[in-house]
């Protein structure tokens, strides 16, 4: 049991706190991190009512708008989730893409890239380099087998798209001149923190270019939707007070 001045918590109010299956330290820290937080809040209650003049009416009013505002999104999320078509064709999102191309424009620059990672004094150098220009789907195997041995980190064959932010996670792109972004095929060798880089930069588009369409598939789907459940409640909203006002259940006095 806790209190805080006149009012008390006890046992039969911490019932439900600590999710089933946990236990021992685990549900003791679960108990004592709500009491604290019990505490703290009613102790600042107690202070905020006796030193601010607070409108009761006015409150009342407010409590009431947001306990209101609280039914009605439940019903609306109850609506979205029994009605809403969750279903985007690729034809879609295409459209919505061509639609739309103002919000899809690129913040940073992206890349398609192949790097591997090693020792400066890493074994047959020139072959991995020759091995990593390669098309040949022997000449990947051989590589991948290389890099699986010898290096640090390394990516191959990886056609997507990614975001200069995450690029520079994993290679010192800053090293990389923005004008040479365009030299597709090229390998860049560098070395940074005694370790060598080489890095192939398939395919790159600039900032303010227009995003790759696969890069931005789940983007597109996800505002497809949000449009859909925009316009399911916005038609129940209409439909109800629609039916309302056929049916007398809602009037304005003059």
């Amino acid at each position: 049991m806790a209190r805080s001045f006149d009012q008390f918590l006890y046992p039969d109010d911490l019932k439900g706190i600590v999710p089933a299956g946990v236990t021992g330290d685990d549900s003791t820290q679960l108990v004592r991190a709500y009491i604290e937080q019990w505490l703290r809040q009613q102790a600042l209650l107690y202070h905020a009512q006796r030193n601010v003049n607070i409108n009761t009416e006015q409150l009342n009013k407010q409590v009431e708008t947001y306990k209101n505002g609280l039914i009605v999104y439940a019903y609306e999320q109850a609506l979205v989730g029994q009605k809403l078509d969750t279903v985007v064709t690729d034809d879609e999102v295409r459209q919505y893409y061509d639609d739309r191309p103002e919000l899809f424009t690129l913040q940073q620059p992206i890349f398609k890239r192949s790097y591997i990672r090693l020792r400066t004094d890493a074994p047959e150098l020139e072959r991995v380099k020759r091995l990593l220009v390669s098309p040949d789907f022997e000449a990947q195997d051989l590589l991948t087998k290389y890099c699986a041995m010898y290096a640090s980190d390394y990516a191959l064959l990886d056609t997507s798209w990614h975001y200069a932010a995450d690029v520079v996670k994993e290679i010192p792109l800053g090293r990389i001149d923005e004008a040479d972004y365009g030299q597709t095929g090229r390998i860049f060798e560098i070395i940074e923190n005694n370790e060598l880089y080489l890095i192939i930069l398939h395919d790159s588009k600039l900032r303010d270019e227009r995003s790759p369409l696969p890069l931005v598939h789940g983007q597109v789907r996800n505002l497809i939707l949000n449009k859909r459940k925009i316009d399911l409640i916005d038609h129940m909203q209409r439909s109800i007070v629609a039916d309302a006002r056929e049916k007398n259940n809602i009037e304005i006095y003059n």
